[in-house]
């Protein structure tokens, strides 16, 4: 998988770390234990990390085209070696897929071996082998899962020495009337073949029974999810089986006169081994020809997805009803090889067939181009019932109507043409070509590859070759093709001379109206070279070394060698690698940073006994060192490494021009919980990795900041987290003060000169700022200070064109400014209505601050200008607050069709209630003075308040009574006589210049007592 720009960590620990996962992959709380055993919670942008018991192990946590991965020591050397599946330790993907602690209970797997029955593995359930396939499914209980993975362990050597491989068995997601005459189908029927006697197989989210097009068309049909029946639940199945077989008059399918094997998998993704099973049965048992499964999983982002990089799938990339390429179709070439794919395009964009439950719907993309061509393949098959799959598929390819301006890498040989294929009667195997030439390898850059012509009909055929691309040629310019007979052709790949990169090509056999096409590529590597790499640990022994190597153009490759040396495949220029050096005996751990100009002769040879050690102290006598953590950012790349336990790490001094350097320490009060101070010290570095690590901190030195900490009605405790600013928008993970009481204080010291942000959370509330920086001095913070209401510190909602979008994951937040929060224990609604219409409405319940999904409402609306209302509730009853039992905001504004992305214009209104004690209590009867201001939707449009009004209730929101308010110079001012019992509510209305409006209200706003 490509690596892109993102947080990388190295963890020691034998207790919890929390961190900072991608704001793209954000999950409220939700947990997943590893195959390990070990256990990760993802909570919005923070991750936390619970090592299995007695394990310790240092975590590799690096973000991946926005997913978070942490892979334990201990498993990173099998996944470098091919033995495990990265995939087992893809948080990220594991939540999406729904393999989380509250979903799933045990870790589904797939185990493979090269020769004989694949493995299970101890303590495994629910073992099936997938005869003939050298593959077997099970499932390891979570519960289990550090004894199993202790078994694994000891087995590795067996796991070797079989070429085994231990795979997560992730999920697959499912990706006509004029469509079918566009490939030419109608033509073939008219010829008598419809595909009648051949069985296509369609794996996919089954079928609706009662479908008038679907009647009489299903000879097999067997439920492989875990659903009671194969009724299709999400219309995909239906769709895709009726663009196969349709026999309805309208919207007739491909190949009308088919019988269709529907294997249910389930409904939205699919488990791997599921689609195994439904495979297995497909061919086995039913002896289906053909095979249709329009699902994808990605091996690398924006190339084919599998299966379809298979060699042996017949791989369709979507075009319109005129040929032209549809933009979500995936290109080539394949990832690894630079062999062509996809093989071949037909219709994907806008095709009509059998809607579920209803009568028929439009859909797009490469889900619906594939069924075209199962439907190919079953008049094909008709017409030639003794061809194997791969004739078919040859067949398909050679025929297909290639599209001036489209490489070969988007269509592959061309659109399919059904009419073509079952009138002419040669066939060339393959279906295509590739060759790799490797840079500096022995025998020169030409190969020979051949094609084989068969001639199916009853007479010869005589074929005229040509060629087009540089790099082929073929050893006749004509053959002669007997009947029912086969002629091979040399075909020489030659790149002596030819530049790196690709170079397609194609053969093409011609006789008369015949046309068959095979396409080819030939890809040169650039100038590159195996790099040695070398390293001693910090006691001079070899030393296991793992890192990446990246360059200024945003390539980089990861890489694990062990026992001391190892090489790297690199492209020639200049390298930067960044190395994690790890002791031979797991005692500690060196990073240091090289860079190298990859040439035939290059090394890099590093030892850390050159390193030292970095070390922080302070003058606090009773303070103890915790979190010790440290971040590189090197232009485009950037890297952290965190160890909870306080160890002393090392690094490698070097001068780096633009690297900076960061890495920090973290102290509380030894033994007290909780501790009445916090230190964050950080040593920086710029232009390289500093000569001087040692911190010796004085606390007269650091800016102090002050923490008060109020109790919302009740007392309750929390945990406060901090993370700095290391890089544009780059935070470190959050070190927590795992302890504060509310009411309560922390002092807090901190390393002048850098952006930190904060986090207060207690129960499932989460409070959080947008970062301040903090350059010396005293300063003070008051967290969970009355009032609780919206906020927008942050982008609360926007429209794009015509969509609307808001996320009321902000109804929470504290008095302070620059802050927002919410609580995920309330509950609510959004509704969106138009001229007093309602146009969307979403229940919620689960919200964090950061994760608003499900949190707000989504509408498409019309173009012109309109008066809309969007109203947030939400509700709470928690013990960890009295207060803000009941938010709603109610904004009314207008809007219009938008040329780029415009916030909304909405305003909150804010209250900061003086004299309040550390409770959020008034003193009963007593005024109260009430600060207020507004704060405006980051990006909307300007506008003043022209006019706010405050009502307050003392009986919980049964009555309500005006009280007047006061200009000043940062809003407005009121006075609130307080009851001698109970709690004081607030309702203010404001409206703007732009004649924009909101109605707030919060019951519970503060206590009396």
């Amino acid at each position: 998988m490509r690596f892109l720009s993102g947080v990388l960590v190295a963890v020691t620990t034998m207790g919890a770390l929390t961190g900072t996962a991608a704001a793209d992959s954000e999950t409220a709380s939700e947990t997943v234990t590893l195959l390990t055993g070990d256990r990760v919670t993802v909570t919005g942008q923070n991750f936390h990390i619970e090592p299995g018991t007695r394990r310790k192990v240092r975590f590799a946590v690096t973000q991946r085209d926005g997913d978070l991965h942490i892979i334990p020591s201990d498993a990173r050397p099998l996944v470098a070696q091919g033995l495990l599946d990265h995939q087992l330790f893809n948080v990220t993907q594991l939540l999406e897929w729904g393999y989380g602690d509250a979903q799933k209970k045990e870790i589904p797997l797939i185990t493979q071996s090269a020769s004989g029955e694949a493995a299970v593995l101890g303590g495994a359930r629910q073992a099936r082998q997938l005869a003939g396939l050298g593959l077997a499914t099970m499932s390891v209980p979570k519960a289990e899962a550090a004894k199993t993975w202790q078994d694994v362990l000891g087995g590795v050597g067996t796991l070797r020495s079989s070429r085994s491989k231990i795979w997560l068995d992730g999920k697959l997601s499912p990706t006509l009337e004029r469509s079918v005459a566009q490939i030419g189908a109608p033509q073939a029927w008219q010829q008598g073949l419809t595909g009648a006697g051949v069985t296509v197989a369609v794996l996919d989210s089954g079928y609706d029974p009662d479908h008038p097009d679907l009647k009489g068309v299903v000879a097999h049909s067997r439920n492989f999810s875990d659903e009671p029946d194969p009724t299709d639940r999400n219309g995909h199945g239906t769709h895709v089986s009726a663009t196969i077989a349709s026999g309805g008059d309208r919207y007739k399918g491909v190949a009308p006169g088919s019988k269709l094997a529907v294997g249910k998998l389930g409904t939205g993704q699919y488990p791997q081994s599921v689609m195994l099973a439904g495979m297995q049965w497909a061919a086995v048992e039913v002896k289906a020809k053909i095979i249709n499964m329009s699902v994808g999983m990605a091996d690398e982002p924006g190339t084919v997805d599998s299966p379809g990089s298979a060699d042996a799938a017949l791989t369709v990339g979507a075009v319109d009803k005129s040929d032209a390429m549809s933009p979500s179709s995936s290109r080539g070439p394949r990832k690894f090889d630079h062999a062509v794919k996809p093989d071949v395009t037909a219709p994907g964009v806008g095709i009509v067939a059998a809607e579920a439950r209803g009568s028929h719907v439009a859909k797009s993309g490469t889900s619906m181009a594939a069924p075209h061509v199962a439907g190919a393949a079953a008049i094909l098959a008709q017409k030639h019932p003794t061809w194997t799959g791969r004739q078919l598929k040859a067949a398909l390819t050679g025929s297909a109507a290639p599209q001036p301006g489209t490489t070969v890498f988007d269509q592959g040989a061309g659109r399919v043409d059904v009419l073509r294929a079952v009138t002419q009667q040669v066939v060339a195997t393959p279906a295509n070509l590739h060759a790799a030439f490797p840079y500096g390898s022995t025998g020169g850059r030409e190969v020979t590859r051949e094609i084989v012509y068969t001639n199916a009909g009853d007479t010869p055929v005589t074929l005229d070759l040509t060629v087009e691309g540089e790099t082929l040629r073929v050893s006749a310019q004509r053959v002669e093709i007997p009947a029912k007979g086969s002629t091979p052709v040399t075909v020489t790949i030659n790149a002596e001379g030819k530049a790196p990169g690709d170079h397609p090509g194609t053969v093409t056999a011609k006789a008369g109206d015949q046309i068959v096409r095979t396409v080819a590529n030939a890809w040169i590597e650039p100038e590159s070279y195996d790099l040695p790499v070398s390293a001693l640990d910090r006691n001079g022994a070899p030393a296991t070394i793992g890192g990446s190597a990246y360059n200024a153009a945003g390539d980089v490759h990861q890489f694990h060698l062990e026992n001391g040396s190892g090489t790297i495949r690199l492209p020639a220029g200049e390298w930067n690698l960044f190395l994690e050096i790890d002791a031979a005996d797991g005692s500690n751990s060196t990073v240091a940073h090289e860079v190298v100009q990859v040439t035939k002769s290059a090394a890099v040879n590093v030892d850390a006994r050159q390193s030292k050690p970095i070390t922080f102290t302070v003058d606090a006598p009773t303070a103890a060192p915790g979190v010790i953590d440290q971040y590189v950012t090197h232009g485009w790349w950037n890297y952290g490494r965190v160890s909870i336990s306080g160890d002393t790490t090392f690094a490698i001094p070097a001068k780096r021009p633009g690297l900076s350097f960061f890495a920090r320490s973290v102290w509380h009060k030894q033994g007290a919980t909780p501790s009445p101070y916090r230190y964050d010290l950080v040593i920086r570095g710029t232009d390289g990795i500093p000569e001087n690590l040692a911190y010796a901190a004085r606390t007269e030195d650091l800016a102090k900041v002050s923490t008060t900490f109020r109790g919302a009605g009740v007392a309750t405790t929390g945990t406060h987290s901090v993370a700095f600013e290391w890089g544009e928008n780059r935070w470190t993970y959050n070190a927590e003060t795992p302890r504060v009481t509310l009411p309560g204080t922390l002092t807090q010291y901190r390393t002048p000169g850098l952006t930190w942000r904060s986090t207060l959370a207690t129960g499932r509330s989460r409070l959080m700022d947008t970062g301040r920086r903090v350059d010396g001095g005293h300063t003070r913070e008051t967290w969970n200070a009355a009032v609780s209401g919206p906020s927008f510190a942050t982008l609360g909602g926007q429209r794009d064109g015509d969509k609307l979008a808001f996320s009321a994951a902000r109804l929470f937040s504290d008095a302070a400014r620059g802050r927002t929060g919410m609580d995920a224990d309330a509950s609510g609604s959004v509704t969106l209505a138009k001229d007093g219409q309602v146009v969307a409405k979403t229940d919620y319940t689960g919200c964090y601050v950061f994760d608003p999904r499900g949190c707000g409402v989504e509408a498409t609306l019309p173009a012109e200008a309109a008066t809309y209302t969007l109203t947030a509730t939400g509700t709470r009853q928690v013990p960890h607050s009295t207060l803000s039992t009941s938010v709603e905001a109610a904004w009314t504004f207008r809007s219009a069709r938008t040329p780029s992305p415009q916030a909304l214009p909405l305003t909150a209104v804010r209250f900061a209630p003086h004299g309040l004690d550390d409770h959020n209590r008034a003193k009963p009867g007593s005024t109260t003075t009430v600060p207020i201001w507004t704060e405006r939707n980051p990006g909307a449009t300007k506008a003043q308040v022209k006019s706010l009004h405050l009502e307050i209730s003392t009986d919980a929101g049964a009555t309500w009574r005006n009280t007047p308010v006061k200009a000043t110079p940062h809003g407005w001012i009121a006075r609130v006589a307080n009851p001698q019992t109970g709690s004081v509510s607030l309702r203010a209305q404001a409206t703007d210049t732009n004649g924009d409006s909101v109605t707030q209200t919060i019951r519970d706003a503060y206590v009396i007592g």
